[in-house]
């Protein structure tokens, strides 16, 4: 295979945290098959982020940024203990991780018919033959699939860069660690970043959780025997212990956490000790939890002019939240689409200038990087 062909997803460094020797016991949500493979080859495609894989390149520096506080806290270092540098390192990678997955692109692909219409509308007036040197004889058939595809992957460029600066507009969080003790393991699955409003999202109707929201939590599997939870301060309280830990003893609650990977996963869930009744439980109950809601909402195409689409988006709420212990809400405090002190907007704006400046959406992820190094002095 060519070299970085084969392009993840999900990390490798992340997915082995579940894995032995070297392999992952996977579930599959629609045929309901279990079985053991690789992490090479989990949650990857060929050319994932595009060919010539100049952006993958790129990405697996990012990928061992990333995994400096994640080995950190694998090894045994806990939350009170990480640098500054650390703990936006470890926010970095839960956002970039939610905007780099397979849904994710998926996602994107929902508005493939009017980003064709568009194209199919410049083609026609030769708006791309001073712009596009063809290096073969291709149809318009084929031209116009090639821009509709160059375009989706732009779109996916940029939402990565999203994610690699979200460190900063989800700064407001608090981060506990949930720490099962219990003889049950947390799974993790091919989406692991859930997004869940407790408080807010049943009388609001909210179907995606922003980053932006008041109310917002943020659950990221570290292994098998903790949860990363990220959550608005002015909403939630939690009794947690010196380590910034919240022990999880009930394995009822391990269950409704492991759930939310069932909730989130677009093909499959992966672990390592569970016995295979046990994740075909969980998969029985899935119905509880997962949502899978269509909405209508405004879409904007190249032209500038706004379409409404209905689709069903990544990154819905899920139907169950976890009972998790020593959670005080604040129930007082009505919903707001943005948290007071919540940076998204800063966030943005520095994705949107660094894609600008730069003109071609796969340099604009790699400048990201190369900006996310500088911020954070990286090395």
């Amino acid at each position: 295979m060519p070299e970085r062909k084969n392009q993840h997803y999900v990390p490798q460094h992340y997915l082995r945290a579940w894995a032995a020797n070297g392999q992952l016991n996977i579930f599959h949500l629609e045929s309901g098959g279990i079985f053991s493979e690789g992490t090479d080859s989990v949650c990857a495609r060929n050319y994932f982020y595009g060919n010539p894989p100049v952006v993958e390149e790129e990405l697996a520096n990012l990928e061992g940024y990333h995994a400096r506080p994640l080995n950190g806290l694998r090894q045994g270092d806990n939350l009170p203990d990480f640098s500054d540098q650390y703990v936006q390192l470890l926010l970095s990678f839960v956002t970039t991780q939610r905007t780099r997955t397979k849904a994710t692109k998926e996602d994107i692909r929902d508005g493939d018919d009017f980003i064709r219409d568009a194209v199919r509308e410049d083609l026609e007036a030769d708006r791309y033959e001073d712009r596009i040197t063809w290096k073969s004889d291709l149809t318009e058939d084929e031209k116009e699939d090639a821009l509709v595809d160059a375009s989706l992957l732009g779109t996916h460029h940029y939402l990565i860069s999203l994610g690699i600066f979200g460190y900063i507009g989800i700064s407001d969080l608090e981060g506990i660690m949930l720490r099962n003790v219990t003889d049950r393991e947390f799974i993790v699955s091919d989406v692991p970043v859930v997004h869940d409003i407790p408080q807010y999202s049943r009388e609001q109707g909210i179907v995606p959780a922003g980053l932006a929201n008041r109310g917002l939590q943020i659950f990221c599997p570290i292994d098998r025997n903790r949860i990363l939870l990220l959550y608005d301060p002015e909403v939630y309280r939690f009794d947690a212990n010196s380590r910034k830990q919240v022990l999880i003893k009930s394995p009822d609650v391990v269950d409704e956490l492991n759930l939310l990977q069932f909730h989130n996963a677009e093909s499959i869930v992966m672990f390592d000790s569970s016995s295979e009744d046990y994740i075909r439980g969980l998969h029985v109950r899935i119905d509880e939890v997962r949502r899978r809601e269509e909405i209508t909402v405004p879409l904007e195409v190249e032209s500038g002019k706004k379409e409404v689409v209905n689709k069903v988006p990544a990154y819905q709420v899920p139907k169950l939240s976890p009972s998790l212990p020593g959670c005080t809400t604040m129930a007082h405090l009505p919903y707001a689409k943005q948290r007071p002190n919540c940076r998204s907007t800063e966030a943005q704006n520095l994705a949107r200038r660094t894609f600008n400046e730069t003109g071609t959406p796969d340099l604009g992820l790699i400048t990201s990087i190369r900006v996310l190094e500088e911020l954070l002095d990286l090395s």
